[in-house]
């Protein structure tokens, strides 16, 4: 039985995100209320005049704005420039020399320094 949630759910979100993708691509569309424009996309039909009531509004502002706190934030950047700096100031701690073939030496001379 989960087997088959499982491979429902492999067609299924596929299919939701393209859907979504293509209603955000290709239905924008914008409405002027009091003076505000307001620009969303979902699917209509262009030859039709439609509108849209209060609580639509205030429902298509919500799905569309993301709001995130900045205390969530503040961890997950902290570990990614501790992160960034631990392997910046990694040092290795021994040099060797490698050659491109093994077996053979190369024929460039040492580096010379003033």
């Amino acid at each position: 039985m989960k087997q088959l949630y499982l491979n429902i759910l492999k067609c299924l979100l596929p299919v939701l995100f393209i859907s979504y993708l293509a209603g955000i691509t290709f239905f924008t569309h914008s409405h002027v209320v009091n003076g505000v424009t307001i620009v969303h996309s979902h699917p209509f039909n262009k030859d039709t005049e439609h509108k849209h009531t209060t609580t639509e509004f205030q429902l298509i502002h919500l799905l569309s704005h993301v709001l995130t706190a900045g205390a969530l934030m503040l961890p997950l950047l902290l570990a990614v420039y501790v992160s960034v700096l631990c392997a910046l100031l990694n040092k290795p701690e021994s040099f060797g020399y490698t050659s491109s073939f093994h077996g053979v030496l190369s024929l460039r001379a040492p580096p010379f320094y003033c």
